[in-house]
């Protein structure tokens, strides 16, 4: 008799659990609802992704090689909970190469990353693709940070522990800056000579620090070598792992950003995707273009066509894999171009031999943004997911993506605990109006009018907790506050 595949498993579990399969679920006010449709949870067109496949099937069997991955996208790929989920199933199958590139975007009255804490003091300023493009040239972080003081001065503490996948051991430090620009030191004494600057771009350099100084703090000053240099912009930074099997995962997302805005405004951007060389690039946009008046869907698809040629022009073996964008209602607005936008990526998918993973159909369709607020995996706002949310849509991309490895190379992945795991989030799903409801009285949040001349770190210290805490637990994506604004206030840590 044939054995049941893991998916057999998984539907008899959730029919067990009264969970709905159909995939043309009608959205309803109970709370069993459930819109996810897990028949559609499939990568379409995963031809388009055999090199990528092939390449992780030799790191299974001990191929002492990696696969490097870049992940563009807007605000969820730069909070990096649905990004991340990915991420750290990728790793956990198959090693695990690092972090990639990261960001202080915390610099840039924005949040993020919770594996990076750092210091710019002095004289900066910064922009990003959808903020004052053209202020400071930007890369394919989509954000720009630049001094023109020598006097200024920049820190890192990398932690590794805290993100959401296995610590790695930090063999060397790596910061793309611009071209020309004033001389990276190590602000301690002696050390001068441990950083050496590359010429790998006619656009950009990029300095490396040797990491055996046993320390993941890294304190950085600035020095005018010559007249020519007039400036510091800095564009990112990356610990290489001691670890060369398994997966290197770059998460490059901005707040609000359109993918044409990232084509447009970040003239850095190819020149730094062919200097990580990656296997392949994820591309999750769409929720913010989805609201655009008069959305121009020709433009768009000969943009992001233009786009991908010149990628394949430059690094011919990199394989695409696109997202699409999920149901919204952004102020209880219905956005008229999401079905267009969608349609629009799988177009361009088909004639240009790219996978795609159709989130808007496996998350339920239209109208399924509703049950999901419902059940609380998604914000007020309805156009952001709450973190479990994105985690849960992070896990069924994964599940996808290992059973059309599976699908290529039978048994190489074992996905019952994966399932598992999903099994689990939708009970929570299913639940989660009624956990909700039972919540003591008793169970108080502190809360916290911002008064005048109020920040985030001024609060923070006040209520002893961090201010990605209250971030994370007001919803918020930027270190904006608003006079008579009210923030709940976690628990100290």
């Amino acid at each position: 008799m044939k054995k049941p595949n893991n998916n057999f498993y998984l539907l008899i579990m959730l029919l067990f659990c009264n969970i709905s399969m159909n995939s043309q679920t009608q959205i309803s006010d109970s709370i069993n609802s459930n819109p996810i449709s897990l028949q559609n949870n499939i990568i379409e067109n995963p031809k388009g992704l055999e090199r990528t496949f092939k390449k992780l099937k030799t790191i299974k069997e001990g191929d002492n090689s990696n696969l490097v991955v870049v992940h563009l996208g807007d605000s969820h790929i730069q909070m990096g909970h649905f990004s991340g989920k990915f991420k750290l199933n990728l790793q956990n199958e198959f090693g695990d190469c690092g972090d990639g590139i990261l960001f202080p975007y915390s610099a840039c009255k924005s949040v993020g990353p919770r594996n990076l804490k750092s210091q710019f003091m002095g004289s900066w300023e910064f922009n990003n693709i959808t903020s004052s493009p053209n202020k400071i040239e930007i890369g394919l972080k989509g954000y720009g940070l630049r001094t023109k003081d020598t006097l200024s001065r920049f820190s890192f503490n990398y932690s590794p522990e805290t993100t959401l996948h296995k610590s790695i051991n930090v063999k060397k430090v790596k910061i793309f800056h611009g071209k020309n620009n004033f001389q990276i030191k190590l602000n301690n004494t002696n050390s001068g000579n441990l950083i050496l600057t590359e010429n790998i771009s006619s656009n950009f350099d990029l300095s490396s620090i040797n990491a055996s100084l046993g320390t993941s703090d890294f304190s950085f000053k600035l020095i005018q070598e010559n007249d020519s240099q007039s400036e510091f912009n800095f564009h990112g930074i990356f610990f290489e792992s001691d670890q060369n099997r398994g997966v290197q995962y770059h998460e490059c997302g901005v707040v609000g950003a359109q993918f044409l805005q990232m084509i447009k405004y970040s003239p850095l951007l190819i020149e730094q995707l062919v200097a990580l060389k990656p296997n392949l690039i994820i591309i999750s946009y769409g929720s913010n273009e989805s609201y655009i008046r008069n959305f121009d869907s020709v433009l768009y698809k000969n943009e992001i066509e233009i786009f991908l040629s010149k990628i394949k022009k430059e690094l011919p073996e990199t394989e695409f894999l696109f997202t699409t964008t999920p149901d919204t209602r952004s102020n209880n607005q219905h956005p008229a171009f999401t079905k267009e936008i969608n349609n629009t990526q799988r177009e361009i998918a088909n004639k240009n031999n790219a996978a795609l993973w159709d989130l808007n159909t496996v998350m339920g369709g239209e109208n399924s943004m509703i049950q999901w607020h419902k059940n609380g995996l998604a914000n007020n706002d309805k156009l952001h997911f709450v973190k479990s949310g994105y985690q849960l849509q992070g896990n069924l991309f994964s599940l996808s993506f290992f059973n059309a490895i599976n699908n290529k190379f039978p048994n190489l992945i074992k996905t019952d605990s994966l399932i598992s795991e999903i099994n689990h989030q939708i009970l929570v799903f299913k639940k989660a109006k009624t956990i909700k409801s039972e919540t003591p009285k008793s169970s108080k949040k502190i809360k916290h009018v911002v008064e005048k001349g109020d920040t985030l770190l001024k609060i923070s210290k006040k209520y002893n907790c961090s201010i990605s805490s209250i971030l994370e637990a007001n919803n918020k994506t930027s270190n904006l506050i608003k006079l008579g604004e009210t923030l709940i206030i976690p628990e100290s840590l």
